[in-house]
Formats: structure tokens, C-alpha cells, sequence
């Protein structure tokens, strides 16, 4: 699935370079703060998200990888979870490696 903009959605005026922060329903909760990361192929998890939607650490399928924050520091993940996204009519089961660190964002979602 493809998402697009045309010139009606964008501010004609200011030209900026800001992250694409959206709101998503992922297993049938509304998550706030869900950023869209261009060049990253990784869905990122936030482990108070997690806590959030009722989900435990024991619901994540213990796989631990080595991601790579933002400042370049390595940050080992807790494993794996794949939960039911839904956006504008679209249903996938989404795999994301769920992280116990702060962060300003709920979800980081990857589009490589």
C-alpha cells in the first residue's frame, strides 16, 4: 500500500523536514505519538506502549537483536511482537521489535 500526498496537503508556505507523527490502531488501541521513519526497515516498539495496550513482556517472543538509536548507540531489544495494524482500511500483522528505553514516540514505524 502506497501513501501519497498531493499539494493540497502541504503548507505552500513553509518548507520543512520534520518526522511524519501520526496516530495508528495497532491491536485495537489508538496509539498517539507513532512516528514514520524513512531509511530505517525496522518497526520499533516502545516497551511502555506495550504496558499500555495491557500487553506484557511475556507476550513478546524472546528474540533479542542489536538496533541502533537515533544518537548511533546500540540498544539490545526485549524480542519480538507481531500485532493487527489497522490503517485507512488496510489490516496487516505487523512484527515489531519491542525496546525498553525512554523515548518522545509510542511506536517508530520503518519504511526502507
Amino acid at each position: 500500500m502506497t501513501i501519497s500526498f498531493d499539494e493540497e496537503d502541504g503548507d505552500e508556505e513553509v518548507e520543512h523536514h520534520d518526522g511524519l507523527v501520526v496516530s495508528l490502531t495497532v491491536s485495537n488501541c489508538l496509539m498517539k505519538r507513532v512516528l514514520i521513519e524513512n531509511g530505517s526497515s525496522t518497526h520499533i516498539m516502545f516497551k511502555n506502549a506495550l504496558e499500555s495496550m495491557g500487553l506484557q513482556e511475556a507476550d513478546i517472543i524472546k528474540k533479542a537483536t542489536i538496533q541502533y538509536a537515533f544518537s548511533g548507540e546500540p540498544a539490545r531489544t526485549l524480542g519480538e511482537i507481531t500485532l493487527p495494524t489497522y490503517a485507512k482500511g488496510v489490516n496487516l500483522q505487523t512484527r515489531f521489535s519491542v525496546v525498553d528505553c525512554p523515548s518522545s514516540y509510542n511506536i517508530i514505524i520503518g519504511t526502507p
